[in-house]
């Protein structure tokens, strides 16, 4: 069976992004920015249900990127500089780490249940994921100055997702890990350590006892197999490695690229894999907000007419 989902991220509507705006100039109240969220998530949902994606994010509208806002509710954590993601023409604010990690008070498990309240009323027979960075992508793009090595903040910031993952009103928690893909060095920068491929396993493994997990890696294939988790997989950049079981994400649909593929290639892609799984999630490749809006929405309604076989 092939079910179509979104992974991460939208574009953020230009209109959106006015409001924001004029909110951190002042010229737009708390409440009317919160109005603003509500009616561009309620949109976003309206066109899921009509492209036909069964399973989706609340578009993580309140998000500068995968870090932020969460980074700032970390005790022990500073935010400063921009670094640039990957290759990508797209930047994000690091975390440097001072002290020992642990979880703030913060407003993430209230936005999920403002999204929950949304999705029931306007696409009810969807699943909505919320969307986290995992520990080992939070590593790799932190500036650390406390612990003493990688594998030990990795284990820190597993501390404080799976602190955060047991507050989340969803049955699934999707885990921003590109950093498990090929090129596992890229995000560090001129930084030579690496995270233990035994130490990436057995976090993500651990948080998957806490909720069921959809770990989204891409940008390359993946080196960690996790087992227990819904693995997605870049099928545009990267391959599926062997040692994948159970559910897969597969994604199919590129979203670093304008041109929009052809729904009849995108099925005869797909059909190497029907006989080795019994459900595969068909998702773009990556993050949607590296395309304009409009193309992002093209591409969605491509990846939801491969449903349902």
């Amino acid at each position: 069976m092939i079910v179509p989902a979104l992974i991460g991220s939208l574009p953020r509507p230009v209109g959106l992004a006015k409001k924001i705006e004029q909110y951190l100039i002042g010229r737009l109240s708390e409440e009317k920015l919160e109005e603003a969220y509500r009616a561009y998530t309620k949109k976003a949902f309206e066109n899921l249900k009509r492209a036909n994606i069964k399973i989706i994010t609340d578009g993580l509208y309140r998000w500068d990127d995968i870090f932020n806002p969460l980074i700032r509710y970390i005790d022990g954590i500073e935010v400063n500089g921009l670094f640039k993601f990957y290759e990508n023409n797209f930047f994000y604010r690091s975390p440097v780490v001072k002290g020992d990690l642990s979880l703030k008070e913060n407003p993430i498990p209230e936005w999920i249940k403002i999204a929950q309240e949304i999705r029931e009323e306007v696409y009810p027979e969807a699943t909505l994921k919320a969307v986290l960075p995992g520990p080992v992508t939070l590593a790799y793009h932190s500036i650390n100055e406390y612990y003493k090595t990688l594998d030990e903040l990795v284990e820190a910031y597993k501390g404080v997702i799976g602190e955060l993952m047991k507050e989340l009103d969803v049955q699934i928690v999707e885990l921003q890990e590109p950093a498990l893909a090929a090129e596992l060095s890229k995000a560090t920068r001129e930084v030579e350590e690496h995270v233990s491929k035994d130490v990436a396993k057995s976090a993500i493994e651990d948080l998957a006892r806490i909720k069921k997990l959809w770990v989204v890696t891409y940008f390359g294939t993946p080196q960690v197999i996790p087992k227990g988790v819904i693995l997605n997989v870049d099928l545009v950049e990267g391959e599926l490695p062997e040692g994948v079981e159970g559910e897969v994400g597969l994604g199919i649909v590129n979203a670093r690229e304008t041109k929009m593929e052809r729904a009849d290639r995108l099925r005869d892609k797909l059909r190497k894999y029907m006989n080795r799984f019994e459900k595969i999630y068909v998702t773009p490749n990556t993050l949607l907000d590296f395309l304009p809006e409009s193309v992002a929405w093209r591409k969605l309604k491509l990846l939801g007419k491969l449903g349902g076989e």
